[in-house]
């Protein structure tokens, strides 16, 4: 569905919500490589600051995967301070 949102660049608007659902999905479906790929394209093409949510989202993608030391990086690498989810 997002690939088809990038296709309509006037009719539909991408935002951070958008991208937390897309993360979101990538986790549960075991899509790492696609939640990276993702997540640094919410930044670099949409300019889009990531939040709280976003981060925690990238989180729980890499943990989900046993990737747990990639997973610290992203913590120790936040722009915001963690919170108790993260």
């Amino acid at each position: 569905m997002f690939e088809e949102m990038l296709q309509r660049t006037d009719e539909v608007k991408r935002d951070g919500v958008t991208f937390i659902g897309l993360l979101n999905a990538c986790g549960h479906g075991g899509f790492v490589d696609e939640g990276r790929h993702y997540y640094e394209m919410m930044i670099r093409e949409f300019g889009i600051e990531p939040q709280i949510e976003h981060y925690g989202c990238l989180i729980d993608l890499l943990c989900r995967v046993g990737r747990i030391e990639e997973a610290m990086q992203v913590v120790e690498g936040m722009r915001i301070p963690p919170d108790e989810v993260v």
